[in-house]
Order: structure tokens, then sequence, then C-alpha cells
């Protein structure tokens, strides 16, 4: 799988860049809709929808590890990889992100 690299806006980087650690965010980019967090080694991204039951990520909680949980029936997912950490087989879209040259861009999925 290769990566496509897109260069964040200012007013975006300067906004996650606000964010606390393990603080959650949406962030619309490509129509797509994505649950940002902010980890010590820095930002990751999933999609913002539980496969479940549709809940939006960004309303739940994510521990040190970099697990988010699902706000409405506590179901758990890897922010590094879209893996869930439950047991079952969910898995969703996950979004790397990475600074260059003081820009903050984010990772899409190159088939």
């Amino acid at each position: 799988m290769m990566w496509q690299w897109h260069e964040l806006t200012n007013e975006t980087k300067i906004a996650l860049e606000q964010l606390q650690i393990l603080q959650m965010a949406k962030l619309d980019f490509n129509g797509k809709s994505i649950c940002v967090t902010r980890l010590e080694e820095g930002f990751f991204g999933i999609q913002n929808t539980c496969p479940h039951a549709g809940a939006q990520l960004h309303h739940g909680h994510c521990n040190k590890r970099g697990v988010v949980t699902c706000p409405l029936h506590g179901y758990k997912f890897d922010m590094k990889s879209g893996r869930s950490v439950d047991g079952n087989n969910y898995k969703i879209n996950h979004y790397p992100f990475k600074i260059e040259d003081d820009k903050l861009w984010i990772g899409i999925k190159q088939y």
C-alpha cells in the first residue's frame, strides 16, 4: 500500500497543534471525516465513524497506548493501525501524519 501525502492548511496545523496529548478532534478532509488525536509521538487519525453502529469516534476517549474507545458501545480501535483491539474482525481506515519543513501532512491510501 502506498500513501499519497497531502499538505494540511496552516490553519488546520495550528488547530491540531493546540490539542492536548490524548485529546481528540474531528477533521473533515477530502470528503472524509477523520478522528485525530495527539499522542506523545505525534498525530494519528482513523475514520471517525465506528463500523458497529456509526457513532462518532472523536466523542470517545483515547488512552496512552493510542487506543480509542467508541462512546456508544465501547468498541476499541488502535489509532496507529485502525485495527480493533477487541478480538473482533473490525478494521477501519487509518491516516498517518508527518511534519516536514514545518508543514503538517496527512497520508491517504493510494491503491
